[in-house]
């Protein structure tokens, strides 16, 4: 009787020891920690999830820029932008923590290739989408 109140004891600490390890095997995060790179832009729009509706319906973008730079860069990225035919005018905005915030203000809606071609010229080459991954500007 004793022997059989033994087994049954480390029977009952043996599949207590076993299942969180069972359960912990199944439950793998993989998680990625990939750096933003400097003057990423960050857009966040509800309405952005269609790209190609979205920058081919606006006339005015707000946007920020992770890590822009020095105060010249800044001037450089605004100064390239406002140099644009069809934009009517560019502003600075707040400096939050490392997000440079900037407005396009445009004469007309105009299509995603064009802002690809201003982002470009701007300096600013990669770009996040709401929670989307961070892509390059060309395959927005």
């Amino acid at each position: 009787m004793k022997t059989l109140k033994t087994l049954s004891v480390s029977l009952l600490l043996a599949t207590a020891l076993l299942s969180p390890v069972v359960v912990s095997a199944k439950k793998t995060h993989v998680v990625n920690f990939n750096e933003t790179p400097v003057k990423t832009i960050c857009l966040k729009h509800p309405a952005a999830a269609d790209v190609n509706k979205f920058f081919s319906e606006i006339t005015m973008l707000t946007f920020e820029v992770f890590k822009p730079g020095t105060k010249e860069d800044v001037a450089n990225i605004i100064s390239s932008l406002k140099n644009t035919a069809g934009i009517e005018s560019v502003t600075e905005g707040n400096l939050t923590g490392d997000y440079q915030a900037i407005t396009i203000s445009l004469k007309s809606a105009k299509n995603k290739a064009w802002f690809t071609a201003q982002f470009k010229k701007a300096g600013l080459n990669t770009i996040r989408i709401n929670n989307n991954p961070i892509v390059e500007v060309d395959k927005m």
